[in-house]
């Protein structure tokens, strides 16, 4: 496979080669939140290096993959269902435990991009034990946009990397990760027509020069992953892990042409 995770590094290394790029399936490829092993080995032969998904406590503080923290019609928050009636209520729907998707993923050599939403203390221990145990502390990156959470993740297990979500083009990145310890920064920008050029503004060059990571999210433009993957950001998360995956081979094949 071309550009395998085990190649690479979840570290910030400054400006990427295209094929270097971590390629990161946005909710299991699709918003399809699908992460069985049958799903992810299809995301696999996409090209992704690895899955994000989005994790919640539930109100006996179990850990669950789910994006909305609002449950149903009746609009019961997540963290008040204890696990046992969350299962019975989202029968057929899917809200795996952690446990479910970390060994899926290994099952087939993906790594992990973990929107945390929701965490406890214990419950955050209990994940890096999880993440220890099934050996892919090494092939993980913790992030959430909560502040909190992400320096809480640096104190539970400073040897993991760890990225910090914000949305504003006016937040200030440097100082934003130094209150937290984060390794990477993830302007959330999808919104706006053109982010690679948000980014190639001076931005990208400050962020790089204070041995910052970046990762972008989650992109399925291809004139954006093309200049994207041109700027060598650290990691792209998108809906559409094959698209990435051939934007990056061109980019690579073609030798960094000059940008737009």
């Amino acid at each position: 496979m071309w550009s395998q995770l085990t190649a690479l590094t979840i570290r910030p290394q400054g400006q990427r080669r295209p094929a270097e790029i971590l390629r990161i399936a946005h909710r299991g490829a699709g918003g399809g939140h699908k992460y069985s092993a049958s799903d992810l080995a299809t995301v696999r032969s996409q090209g992704a290096h690895m899955v994000e998904f989005d994790l919640h406590v539930t109100a006996d503080d179990q850990l669950v993959v789910r994006h909305d923290p609002i449950v149903g019609a009746g609009r019961r928050w997540l963290a008040d269902y204890p696990l046992s009636d969350l299962r019975k209520d989202l029968e057929g729907e899917g809200s795996p435990c952690i446990e479910e998707v970390i060994r899926a993923a290994r099952s087939v050599d993906l790594g992990l991009y973990v929107d945390i939403k929701t965490l406890t203390h214990e419950a955050g221990r209990r994940l890096v034990d999880l993440l220890r145990a099934e050996e892919m502390d090494t092939r993980t990156i913790l992030a959430s946009v909560r502040s909190d959470l992400v320096g809480m993740c640096a104190k539970l297990a400073p040897h993991i990397p760890r990225s910090v979500l914000f949305a504003s083009t006016l937040e200030e990145p440097l100082q934003l990760a130094a209150m937290v310890a984060a390794d990477f920064v993830h302007p959330c920008w999808e919104r706006y027509p053109r982010p690679d050029r948000l980014l190639a503004d001076g931005w990208l060059e400050r962020v790089r020069s204070a041995g910052l990571g970046v990762i972008c999210w989650h992109e399925e433009r291809e004139d954006v992953l093309n200049q994207l993957c041109k700027l060598g950001v650290d990691g792209i998360c998108s809906d559409t892990p094959l698209l990435l995956t051939q934007v990056a081979r061109r980019a690579h094949e073609s030798g960094l042409p000059d940008k737009d």
